[in-house]
């Protein structure tokens, strides 16, 4: 796929989510005719370290062909599910920085959506910045998301993840340990958490799924970190280093309609061993003050 695909390495595959702000995403023109239309479709994006955005529509023919296909050269011979390319951008421009740039070459490293307007995607970079794009239409400031401070820091993003209750806020975790708190509208953090892991980078933070001031992080020294900011708004509230095998992955689970035991977290050992911890009841229900509290901390910034 030279002429539509990527020259650079993938960094980062997303499926876009299927609604926009005020509706239902545009259809996309999937299908070449009518008889390979079938019931599975949904679009995936695909980032490489240059910046550019490819976009792919994957959709299910009603019967494969044993024979195999003599223009689709990627599809199994039977294989009823095909990748069609639908559209390509360059998503970042190299931001204007005054050494950063120089001393290391600008990379895109990671590919998030807005939860609920995909038409908004959020890109952290190899510099410290998570850049701010749209798929169409105008752009939406602010451009790019930094740290607290005026310097620039040539520092990777490694983890985005937005709140569940707040589709507005955000969190950013970096790899010299340091975690952010954005909001979509501004482009300094809310709070910013600079020692929190020792320094240990940031391999990935999920807020929790059925508390608004709960997240987790997870660092490459396999220390499992638990925030609630209820309790404690500066430091994590538990922290567990895991010895017998190092942690490699992590995902929290939980249903906001059910706080119950069955709400916590998976983790992934470089054994190949996955391990469900489920939280305790304090993680787990919420309390009617943590939605003040995220406004509150809000409110102090602006």
């Amino acid at each position: 796929m030279s002429g539509s695909g990527h020259v650079s390495p993938v960094t980062s595959l997303e499926v876009v989510p299927s609604f926009v702000a005020g509706g239902l995403r545009p259809e996309v023109p999937l299908l070449t005719s009518e008889e390979e239309s079938s019931g599975l479709s949904l679009e995936l994006a695909s980032l490489d370290e240059s910046g550019v955005l490819n976009f792919w529509v994957v959709v299910e023919l009603p019967k494969g062909n044993e024979a195999g296909s003599p223009t689709d050269l990627g599809l199994r011979p039977g294989g009823k599910v095909k990748l069609l390319h639908s559209s390509s951008l360059l998503a970042v421009q190299s931001p204007s920085l005054k050494h950063a740039a120089k001393t290391r070459p600008f990379q895109t490293l990671l590919l998030k959506y807005h939860p609920t307007d995909s038409n908004q995607f959020f890109i952290g970079t190899n510099l410290g910045l998570v850049s701010h794009g749209t798929s169409h239409g105008l752009k939406a400031p602010p451009q790019f998301y930094r740290f607290q401070e005026v310097e620039e820091r040539t520092v990777d993003i490694s983890s985005i993840h937005f709140c569940p209750f707040s589709p507005n806020l955000f969190l950013v975790g970096c790899a010299d340990g340091s975690i952010r708190l954005h909001l979509v509208s501004h482009d300094q953090p809310v709070a910013e958490w600079m020692n929190s892991t020792a320094g240990e980078p940031v391999i990935s933070l999920q807020w929790a799924q059925t508390r608004p001031a709960v997240f987790c992080v997870l660092d490459a020294a396999s220390n499992l970190h638990i925030w609630d900011l209820l309790k404690d708004d500066a430091h994590p509230v538990i922290t567990e280093k895991i010895t017998a095998d190092r942690v490699t992955a992590m995902a929290v689970f939980g249903d906001s309609g059910q706080q119950n035991t069955y709400s916590g977290i998976a983790l992934a050992y470089e054994s190949g061993k996955i391990e469900l911890q489920h939280f305790t009841q304090t993680l787990t229900v919420p309390n009617p003050a943590e939605e003040g509290k995220l406004e509150s901390i809000m409110a102090e910034v602006f």
